[in-house]
């Protein structure tokens, strides 16, 4: 069976459930994962008049929390009590939207033909539909298994950590020069660390922000007092009775530091799907593929948000519009509503007064890829318009939400100002968009 007949088999099998026990007050979803796609998912199910059982299961504890601010406002809170601002929803919502909530645990077993989910505490729940909404892990180091003052951010308890060190040392270095990288660089530094960011690629951000959005933020790093290191890797991890101590780099150079934050990039979590028997990118692992509809190939599981990637689409998305997009289409296909209009992929970073709003994807290692700079109403307000030819891509917004959303309109009504014209701020393209 190729791609297109299997795409085919699903929606015929989600077509023929609909109408059926989905809508039933007897109809069994459990969702593992609570973060914004699986939060998403269960809120839209309700708002479209599902009745039967929604079962959320989190492997942190207390209630499921926004996953942005971990690396910056969280970072920064002088509390250890858990702040409400970060919840993604009160607790008295689940209790209104009759949705069972189980945190802290796992999920240890699937058995996809019994139809049932057995948990860490012994405890097993039937579903008639199951959602994966696991998300991604982060990248370790090997060589810093076991050494203490080494974190990696992901979770709340990730970040809870972070934060407990941060506040009793004097210096953190960075490995990774991604947002998560550069944005928990930015929120030490308000801390008063001495911070060193290296990045093994030539430049910052060079996955995912253009050339000239990668200049600015190295040089407002630097502005800030962080000791920015690109294009060279890491030699050797330092310790000193199992802790971390500093870094030597591959030319040389020695970093000394009592805390190490590994930012290295995101693995889908998909054991549970590979355990399940359902398709993956990889015999051993990847992401999860689904259809348009977020069914995956087995009929009865659903997967969305960073875990899931869509057949015939080379890029996995990571981010909360890309989360709850998911989640939205997943739960408008079984209850027959109208999918969501399709909107470009956006996402957003905070580092000190520079707020970044990017959409559309900027494609990496893509010579045919060019910037025009459009200046913002302000002296600090800037937006970059990546091109292919006279077709415009992505648009990335310093402190010009403005421009952020203009971009946004012209990618959704797939209109592309003439690239000459948009370096002008007085020009303005919906005169031209039709």
């Amino acid at each position: 069976m190729n791609a297109n007949d299997l795409e085919n088999t699903v929606n015929k099998n989600i077509n023929s459930e609909v109408d059926g026990k989905i809508k039933g007050s007897d109809t069994r979803i459990v969702v593992v994962g609570a973060s914004h796609a699986g939060i998403s998912f269960v809120e839209q199910m309700r708002k479209h008049g599902f009745a039967g059982s929604l079962t959320l299961i989190d492997r942190q504890k207390g209630g499921p929390m926004e996953r942005p601010p971990l690396s910056k406002a969280f970072l920064l809170d002088a509390t250890d009590q858990v702040n409400p601002m970060f919840l993604l929803k009160r607790g008295k919502w689940y209790k209104e939207q009759d949705i069972k909530l189980k945190h802290g645990m796992n999920v240890t077993d699937i058995d996809a033909s019994a139809q049932n989910v057995t948990l860490s505490n012994g405890e097993q729940l039937e579903f008639d539909k199951l959602v994966l909404a696991t998300g991604a892990v982060p990248r370790s180091l090997p060589t810093t298994v076991g050494m203490s003052n080494v974190y990696v951010l992901r979770q709340p308890d990730d970040a809870t950590a972070i934060r407990a060190t941060a506040r009793v040392v004097n210096s953190a270095v960075i490995i990774g020069g991604g947002y998560i990288g550069l944005e928990v660089a930015a929120s030490l530094r308000k801390m008063g660390l001495q911070v060193s960011v290296i990045e093994m690629a030539d430049r910052l951000l060079a996955r995912v922000a253009s050339p000239p959005v990668a200049k600015l933020l190295n040089d407002l790093h630097a502005e800030h007092g962080v000791s920015v290191y690109t294009g060279v890797g890491v030699d050797k991890i330092i310790d000193s009775d199992g802790k971390f101590t500093g870094v030597t780099l591959e030319d040389g150079t020695a970093l000394s530091g009592e805390m190490l934050i590994v930012g290295i990039g995101v693995i889908p979590d998909s054991e549970l799907a590979q355990q399940a028997g359902v398709e993956t990118e990889r015999p051993d692992g990847g992401a999860i593929l689904v259809n348009s509809s977020m069914q995956t190939s087995n009929p009865n599981i659903i997967a969305m948000g960073d875990v899931a990637l869509q057949r015939g689409h080379s890029l996995r998305i990571e981010s909360v519009h890309n989360a709850q997009d998911t989640a939205t289409r997943a739960a408008a296909a079984l209850m027959s509503k109208t999918p969501p209009i399709e909107q470009a992929p956006w996402f957003w970073s905070d580092q000190y007064d520079a707020n970044l709003q990017s959409v559309g994807i900027v494609p990496t290692g893509d010579n045919d890829i060019y910037q025009i700079t459009r200046p913002g109403e302000h002296k600090s307000s800037i937006s970059f318009w990546s091109y292919r030819d006279q077709e415009l891509i992505a648009v990335e917004a310093v402190r010009d939400s403005k421009n952020f959303m203009l971009g946004k309109k012209c990618l959704e009504n797939n209109f592309s100002p003439n690239p000459k014209n948009i370096c002008d701020p007085d020009y303005d393209p919906n005169l031209d968009m039709t």
